[in-house]
């Protein structure tokens, strides 16, 4: 009896369970000692973002509380086509007091977030973290460090601004550094950062109050670091703490040591760091590149938490991203491919007119690839400009396979930054049927035209 009554109590849980409620709505924050209003995902106790455990359903209904249309984009999960949140492709808007059921198994653990696919709302920072848990994830605190950059003014007046060319305090010409020896050439492609930036966000936190974790001394904690950032790369500085890079985009990879990393827009890491037994307060920086503009969080063992500030710049600019992570990362999974056909995306763009393309074609006049399911496919990103890419695709992970016509056994992403004037080639196999997005994960380079979608049609 009391067997049927226990199993009565288990199965009444599982009919009951409800989904998870995530509201897009605007929130009041504070940046640089002026309240300003931007948009957050959370749930309504105040959670942001979503937690979750691998091999559980991902049942989540997103209330749009805001006074326009929106949709979210779960960035680096594989899902149903139909579940991937791009507005007008994969899904319709979701108009202002309206709302969606999003319902799919979670196949894979790590870390990833959500920020909306529609329109420029990335800028207004509807972002959040989406972390999906392991059995043995809980044994460690976890941290969750997501970089984000602010700005006052409307994105789409920085748009118009990058578009005309008209030298405003829009553009940023001043992120150079790590670029000496180029040939600036005439059209000064070589620029880091297109947008100047009134601040840079940790977790909605700015310098003046950088959110303040309490850790254990002598304890392991692992920091998830997310780039939401519309048009900034950061280089990572753990201070005096050292860190052992764990995983990239979800992905576990050979454990790399270090104390600066690099982090590219909507990629993601995992470090491990270990508190010393001494204790003390330890700042986890974010440094953007070719600035020495930074943001950052406090690990601290204080049983007070006292009032930190971090500087909001460093002494020096920090030079641009580079191949030299990516060449030493290794996926800890094997992946075996058959030859893959070859497909070429060449990436090109005019900082003059601020177009951007992928093989000539510019967002939204584009021809689709169209893909047979089950085949292994190889992609060549080959980049003709003088800026990055960092190039992402919806509902795929793909294993880095050359770099410059180097052969490497790289990591498993699902986005990978594509240096100036370089080549890199990635492959997977086409397993799931549907529109999936391909595109710059530069906003701004995005609406100007580097976006594109694979289709992947059954045999």
């Amino acid at each position: 009896m009391r067997y049927c009554f226990v199993m009565l109590l288990v199965l009444a849980k599982i009919v009951i369970a409800s989904p998870v409620i995530l509201e897009v709505k605007n929130k009041v924050i504070t940046v640089n000692g002026k309240k300003t209003t931007v948009a957050i995902i959370e749930q309504p106790d105040g959670t942001w973002g979503y937690w979750g455990k691998v091999n559980e359903s991902f049942d989540v209904i997103v209330k749009n509380k805001l006074a326009e249309s929106t949709m979210i984009h779960w960035h680096g999960l594989i899902l149903p086509n139909n579940q991937d949140g791009v507005s007008g492709l994969t899904n319709p808007d979701i108009k202002p007091g309206g709302e969606y059921h999003f319902k799919f198994p979670l196949v894979q653990s790590g870390t990833y977030w959500m920020h909306s696919h529609d329109g420029l709302q990335l800028q207004n920072m509807v972002v959040a973290p989406l972390i999906i848990e392991s059995g043995n994830d809980n044994k460690n605190q976890q941290v969750v460090v997501m970089f984000q950059d602010y700005t006052k003014q409307a994105a789409h007046k920085i748009l118009t601004g990058l578009h005309s060319n008209d030298g405003d305090a829009t553009h940023d010409m001043d992120g150079m550094a790590g670029m000496q020896g180029m040939d600036m050439g005439d059209e000064m492609q070589m620029d880091l950062n297109d947008v100047k930036y009134d601040a840079y966000l940790t977790n909605y936190h700015d310098n003046t109050n950088p959110q303040i974790t309490q850790v254990k001394a002598g304890s392991i904690v692992r920091l998830r670091f997310i780039n939401a950032a519309s048009a900034s790369n950061f280089w990572i500085n753990l201070g005096k703490l050292k860190g052992s890079l764990i995983a990239v985009d979800g992905f576990p990879v050979q454990p790399l040591g270090g104390n600066k990393f690099q982090l590219a827009m909507g990629q993601r890491l995992d470090i491990l760091v270990t508190i010393p037994k001494s204790g003390g307060s330890f700042p986890i920086l974010g440094q953007v590149e070719g600035l020495t503009s930074q943001t950052g969080l406090v690990l601290t063992t204080e049983k007070r938490i006292k009032r930190f500030t971090i500087a909001d710049n460093s002494r020096q600019a920090a030079p641009s991203l580079n191949y030299n992570q990516e060449l030493k990362l290794h996926s800890v999974e094997s992946r075996e491919f058959s030859a893959g056909k070859l497909y070429k995306f060449k990436l090109s763009g005019n900082m003059k007119t601020y177009n951007w393309s992928i093989n000539n074609q510019i967002w939204p006049d584009i021809t689709p690839l169209k893909i047979k399911r089950g085949e292994t496919v190889q992609f060549e990103f080959d980049n003709e400009t003088m800026m990055s890419h960092p190039m992402h695709l919806h509902g795929y992970n793909f294993k880095i396979i050359s770099i410059n016509g180097k052969r490497v056994d790289g990591a498993i992403r699902d986005t990978i930054l594509v240096m100036p004037h370089s080549k890199v080639t990635v492959e997977f196999v086409a397993d799931y049927d549907g529109k999936w997005m391909l595109h710059c994960h530069t906003l701004y380079h995005m609406h100007r035209g580097m976006m594109t979608y694979i289709e992947v049609i059954p045999n």
